[in-house]
């Protein structure tokens, strides 16, 4: 994809989501300075925002598939990952690439591989689809928490753009491994966490701030995950999460 395209057309509508009049109480001062101009060109001038693991398969506009989080090969801190895609999709399957990185006390049921690669891997977890009318896709994982160290592979099949069903090749994603930066960023999330309810913010506020603790730890996927966690967001927020995707598919 054309990074520096998509870079441009998110600080344009994340610059626009800023003009909205603001919102009261402390979510106001929250929704200011996280949609705030000067911010989000720090951030995408030469931080997070900036990478080119996500993106259309195969970087072509046509193509039925567009990769937004987790990226292709990213990090990911949590163990219940939002997956973030758009197309015209079926389905999501997630295979164990490897689990040499995670204590074997920890793994559970179906999350093994047998050491020779996905081809003789089964799935441990499936999900169907269902795009929304600008085709984006956003899915929980629904299974047993995934574990540190482990790399998992994800396959989307869907419909190519002249209805044949397509299985895309499978997009690898690790989750971060046990050690002294997992438990920091426990230790600095839950502070945050405590302090948000001390404020008593509202769902979007609250998704906003650790979203922004995210992105600042250039765990992109965790950060953008949040960010369409919102079940109902507001009309900026919503404009935001627009401008992503179009600026990322294309």
């Amino acid at each position: 994809m054309n990074k520096a395209r998509w870079i441009t057309a998110a600080i344009g509508g994340l610059a626009m989501a800023a003009t909205f009049p603001p919102f009261p109480s402390a979510a106001a001062e929250i929704r200011s300075q996280w949609l705030s101009w000067g911010r989000f060109r720090t951030w995408v001038g030469g931080g997070p925002l900036q990478d080119t693991n996500r993106g259309r398969d195969g970087g072509s506009r046509g193509s039925g598939l567009c990769l937004i989080a987790p990226g292709d090969g990213e990090t990911i801190w949590t163990l219940e990952p939002l997956l973030i895609l758009q197309g015209d999709l079926n389905s999501t399957t997630l295979y164990v690439v490897d689990n040499e990185g995670a204590d074997d006390e920890d793994l559970v049921d179906g999350q093994t591989s047998d050491g020779g690669g996905t081809e003789q891997a089964d799935p441990f977890w499936t999900a169907p689809l269902t795009p929304d009318k600008t085709f984006v896709v956003i899915q929980p994982y629904g299974g047993d928490p995934l574990q540190p160290g482990t790399i998992y592979e994800q396959q989307i099949e869907g419909f190519a753009l002249d209805g044949r069903v397509f299985s895309s090749r499978r997009f690898p994603f690790q989750i971060m491994p046990e050690g002294e930066e997992r438990d920091q960023i426990a230790t600095d999330l839950a502070q945050l966490e405590a302090d948000l309810v001390h404020d008593d913010l509202d769902a979007e506020a609250i998704a906003l701030a650790k979203a922004e603790f995210f992105f600042e730890r250039n765990l992109n996927a965790d950060a953008l995950g949040l960010l369409f966690s919102v079940d109902k967001p507001s009309m900026d927020l919503a404009k935001t999460r627009q401008t992503l995707v179009e600026a990322i598919c294309g």
